[in-house]
């Protein structure tokens, strides 16, 4: 009775992994991969028209390279934030250092949260 108990819990575990999978995007290497240089570029701390020119144009092609890819609404959605983050940055003319080294900051610790979502995904 109790490997019979077992076993049927095992079938249900196994059941609502395979089930929340058909709800969630796979993992993609390419949104991984732009989430990533947009974290890096973050990182690497450089204020200079650029570089901030640079950060737009790579958190652009994430948020736009994520749209339409099915099952992928709460990552769509993270993007746009990000995007958002980057565009508030890249609007703003002659930021201060002060400004401009906390807005990436901020923009690096929401790309490293979306990097662990995405990395999460099934394969």
């Amino acid at each position: 009775m109790k490997k019979l108990l077992l076993i049927s819990f095992l079938i249900v575990l196994s059941g609502c992994s395979t089930i929340s999978n058909i709800f969630m995007a796979p993992y993609d290497t390419n949104e991984y991969k732009l989430v990533n240089q947009v974290r890096t570029i973050a990182e690497v701390q450089k204020c200079d028209p650029a570089s901030i020119d640079t950060l737009y144009n790579t958190a652009l092609e994430a948020k736009n390279f994520s749209e339409y890819l099915p099952r992928n609404d709460k990552t769509i959605s993270m993007m746009n934030d990000l995007f958002t983050l980057v565009d508030e940055l890249h609007k703003k003319n002659n930021p201060s250092a002060t400004y401009c080294k906390l807005k990436l900051n901020i923009i690096g610790k929401s790309a490293e949260d979306i990097q662990q979502v995405i990395g999460n995904r099934p394969r």
